[in-house]
């Protein structure tokens, strides 16, 4: 008997809805990207329950003949390809044919549709793949999708979506990639009937970048166009000034179609080496315009993902475009506003530089002992190997190296230690103490900082409060995207803590799972411990550092800082003389 077997038609189409339809955001991505296809002066968004329960897009472009309805319907059935070498001139969105049979196959979908030349339109109602009977309704011109209980039918499906937060947050995500791209287009967005993002068309793309991206970031972008071999990139980036700390910042587009592509983002990352922080992002929007003919649109389901004909060229255009706008001096990307006032300059540290022709702070005797306390840390014995002796005499203090690693000794040999990483460990480990007992030290501002963060900014916000007000940011709510900071750790500078703040959101937006109060506090304690802690080429006094080492040896034993990195480096007394041949 043949094992193998045809799969009924509706397992089929399970398996087909399963590539393009992963979560309520990929239902939004495909309906936005038809009604931009149907030539819409405005589009509005309505979302309930994070897209679970009800996914409507409305828009007024071209609408849907009665008779081409139903086929809407049918797998790979499209009014955008008629030949095989359509696949390589595709000047689209979409072209497969397959986001709306897969939509309707797993939720219920209903459809109100009306061409400019009738009077009336249509409505249909699919359910599960079932496609109901053509009814004439009033209703304008356009077309009105409304999906409602997404996945319904495939409980399994639905056991692996994330909290509502998370899953609203991956449509907003798509909303303003795409309002990014069309700023001639107006944009509505309301979730649980609370209107999230109202954007009117406009034609300078600044306009809308202000609108989703916000204030701080307007101000710190610049235009770059560049164009060569029939290859044009064009945009804005952010001055080096201005980082993130991660790359959801860089919104990139092939012929006005957001990709994710590993090329474009390498050329981007290589063109600000060099010009920021290792760890940290750009804001950058990049707008690649090339022949359809160059690029391979038709690679993944889901339309996010292309292969260029001429890859190293593509890579170092885009390389080169956001070199040359980086290297120049022109005006940022709105000419007429003010440039945010730079710190005050500051007379230069008395204190000169290690080594200097002065008299150091250090000790002037290498070998001042420590005699108050012995030196018995874990990491200073795996630094020495197994099977030491546990005794030891206390460590000496030499000095410190680059204003970075401070230097010690005792009968054994030579012990490194990172202060940063050391004070790092310090600060978490006295913060988590006084996390448990809810006895955060905090600094009440005079007057409450006003924020207006962007929307991803602002969803991440509320699902991560409670974290946030255990550890001293107690943040009041006054509506959609504006909140007062009240209260901030007093381990950061009033100043730059509205600053922090953000980065912390920058962090915990990447966070997938539904909000885990403890490892949310986690997380933004290492950030305050890293952010307080004494940074590197900081110049310290022998009190500083010794002070430094007794504070470390007080806390439970540990070799790294809370984010991995090794605290100290044990060179023993036997290598050295097994390099100068002592041995």
């Amino acid at each position: 008997m043949a094992k193998i077997r045809v799969l009924p038609p509706s397992i089929a189409q399970t398996i087909a809805a399963g590539e393009v339809v992963e979560r309520p955001a990929s239902v939004l991505k495909e309906l936005m990207e038809n009604a931009i296809d149907a030539g819409s002066r405005e589009i509005v968004v309505e979302l309930k329950g994070g897209g679970l329960e009800r996914i409507r897009v409305r828009d007024d472009g071209e609408g849907m003949e009665p008779d081409d309805l139903p086929l809407a319907f049918e797998r790979h059935a499209t009014s955008k390809l008629r030949t095989a070498e359509d696949l390589y001139a595709i000047q689209t969105l979409g072209f497969r044919g397959e986001a709306l049979p897969s939509i309707a196959s797993v939720s219920r979908m209903t459809i109100r549709t009306r061409v400019p030349s009738s009077m009336s339109g249509v409505k249909v109602v699919c359910e599960g793949g079932t496609l109901g009977d053509l009814v004439e309704v009033g209703c304008p011109i356009g077309t009105d999708v409304d999906v409602q209980d997404l996945f319904y039918n495939l409980p399994v499906k639905k056991r692996f979506l994330k909290s509502i937060q998370t899953e609203l947050r991956h449509c907003v995500n798509h909303f303003v990639r795409l309002s990014l791209a069309y700023p001639s287009i107006a944009f509505k967005l309301s979730h649980d009937g609370k209107e999230l993002y109202e954007l009117p068309r406009t034609e300078d793309p600044l306009i809308r970048i202000e609108a989703l991206l916000g204030r701080e970031v307007y101000d710190h972008l610049k235009p770059f166009v560049h164009e060569e071999g029939g290859v044009k990139v064009s945009g804005f980036g952010s001055l080096p000034l201005y980082t993130r700390g991660n790359g959801e910042g860089i919104f990139l587009y092939v012929n006005r179609r957001f990709v994710k592509d590993r090329l474009i983002y390498r050329a981007v990352l290589e063109a600000y080496r060099n010009h920021i922080p290792a760890p940290r992002f750009p804001v950058v929007l990049l707008f690649l315009e090339l022949p359809a003919s160059m690029v391979d649109v038709n690679v993944h389901p889901t339309k996010s993902e292309v292969k260029f004909r001429q890859q190293e060229a593509v890579f170092q255009t885009v390389r080169r475009a956001l070199r040359l706008s980086l290297e120049e001096k022109r005006p940022l990307a709105g000419s007429d506003r003010v440039l945010r006032k730079e710190e005050p300059w500051s007379e230069p540290s008395e204190k000169p530089p290690f080594p200097s022709s002065q008299p150091p702070s250090l000790p002037l005797s290498p070998f001042r002992s420590w005699d108050e306390r012995t030196w018995t840390p874990m990491a200073r014995e795996r630094a020495y190997g197994e099977g030491e002796e546990e005794g030891r005499p206390g460590l000496r203090l030499l000095g410190q190296v680059h204003g970075t690693y401070l230097v010690f000794e005792d009968e054994k040999g030579v012990l490194f230690l990172d202060q940063h990483a050391c004070h790092e460990r310090i600060l978490f480990e006295r913060l988590k103490g006084q996390s448990e007992q809810g006895r955060v030290p905090v600094v009440r501002l005079l007057f409450p900082v006003t924020l207006e963060l962007s929307l991803r900014e602002a969803i991440t916000l509320r699902a991560h409060q409670e974290a946030l007000l255990r550890l001293g940011f107690e943040i009041d709510d006054m509506g959609e995207k504006t909140f007062a900071l009240r209260t901030v750790p007093a381990i950061l500078d009033e100043r730059e803590a509205p600053r922090e703040l953000v980065e912390i959101l920058d962090e915990l937006v990447l966070e997938e799972r539904a909000p885990d109060t403890a490892k949310q506090v986690e997380r933004i304690l290492v950030r305050l411990a890293c952010h307080g802690a004494i940074r590197a080429n900081h110049l310290l006094s022998e009190k500083e550092m010794i002070g430094l080492i007794r504070e470390f040896a007080s806390f439970p034993l540990s070799s790294t800082c809370p984010h991995g990195r090794p605290i100290v480096y044990g060179l023993p007394k036997s290598e050295l003389e097994k390099h100068f041949k002592r041995r």
